[in-house]
């Protein structure tokens, strides 16, 4: 694995600097609407249009200097991964848990959360954005 991917369990991080990102951010640019297909020797398939969709928006983030983590959607979170994701503290996480607000299990000591929950809460929660 290069420096610029990191694998923790489940959970991947890619960093920015890629070779070749700037020319792929730029050609994904050029045509948001198009149909994406990856091809592997004689192989090849076309992509999801939400599959594509995720690819256009972590290149992008790439190409602007930002890493991107991608974890499964099974994926159990810690209160802390899950008030990153929020974008809250973790003491208003728990607040958010003790008030039902999201579902959670606590396996020992400690509370779990599925990040299919937090990002239904996220979709749930948004606030339309002015135009």
């Amino acid at each position: 694995m290069s420096s610029s991917v990191a694998r923790h369990g489940a959970e991947v991080t890619v960093r920015p600097g890629l070779e070749g990102l700037a020319e792929l951010a730029e050609l994904l640019a050029a045509q948001p609407d198009a149909q994406l297909s990856v091809k592997a020797g004689r192989h090849g398939v076309t992509l999801p249009p939400e599959l594509a969709h995720a690819l256009r928006e972590t290149v992008t983030a790439l190409a602007h200097g930002e890493a991107v983590t991608l974890t499964p959607h099974e994926a159990l979170l810690t209160t802390q991964e899950a008030a990153d994701v929020l974008g809250v503290s973790r003491p208003t996480m728990v607040r958010l848990l003790e008030s039902g607000a999201l579902p959670y299990t606590k396996p020992g000591t400690h509370r779990r959360v599925r990040l299919e929950d937090v990002l239904t809460y996220v979709e749930e929660h948004r606030t339309p954005r002015q135009v």
